[in-house]
């Protein structure tokens, strides 16, 4: 989805600004970015300088021949000075305060500050909403032949009357564990290992050893 909307910011020569879905984790932020999909992002495990990203974002666009560089911003990120941000007071059906906002903030700031890092001239941006949109791409094998194999083993689980159990990925295998193990805690990026708060990106290097999506 970023791709598509990649020819409207370098044939208006912006800073392309999205929002994506995650809550209070940035794993849909950071591991697009690590694919390529954006040149920064930013994640809820850390409150960024506004200031930053924008002279970041305004070097990445400098250095880029079509003039446009993009971030990944997740709804549940903030900048300093800036509270975390909900769409409305409407909660979903688990009681979750709904998240939405800071892609909108993000894009007018860049705007006022852009002229500090681009010889006092204001850089436009195109500020897109992904949500919904992000699940809507074509599915490749692994999306087909993964959700088949689980229906198959939860299936199997129900049918030998065994409850209480999800079914995993573990080591490249199917498996399955307790549901508890994977709820009693929060799944957050841990910001020293995997995010380089510098350089508002993913941390690429010291591959060897790591699992295939590497967090």
């Amino acid at each position: 989805m970023t791709n598509l909307l990649r020819t409207s910011a370098g044939s208006h020569e912006r800073i392309l600004v999205i929002e994506v879905f995650g809550r209070y984790a940035g794993f849909t932020a950071l591991l697009p970015t690590m694919a390529g999909a954006a040149n920064r992002c930013v994640i809820p495990e850390y409150k960024f300088k506004i200031e930053h990203l924008t002279e970041l974002l305004v070097q990445d666009r400098q250095k880029n021949p079509s003039k446009y560089s993009v971030v990944l911003v997740s709804e549940g990120a903030t900048f300093e000075g800036v509270d975390m941000m909900f769409s409305n007071m409407e909660k979903d059906m688990f009681g979750h305060a709904k998240l939405g906002g800071i892609g909108d903030a993000v894009s007018a700031k860049i705007k006022e500050v852009s002229p500090q890092f681009n010889n006092g001239r204001r850089v436009e941006t195109i500020n897109q909403h992904l949500g919904y949109l992000v699940r809507s791409g074509d599915p490749d094998a692994i999306d087909s032949i993964v959700p088949m194999a689980y229906g198959n083993l939860a299936l199997d689980l129900v049918l030998k009357g065994i409850h209480g159990r999800l079914v995993i990925l573990k080591n490249g295998r199917y498996d399955n564990m307790p549901v508890d193990i994977v709820t009693s805690t929060k799944k957050l990026i841990e910001v020293d290992k995997h995010y380089n708060t510098d350089r508002l990106r993913p941390v690429y290097e010291s591959f060897i050893d790591k699992p295939l999506f590497l967090i």
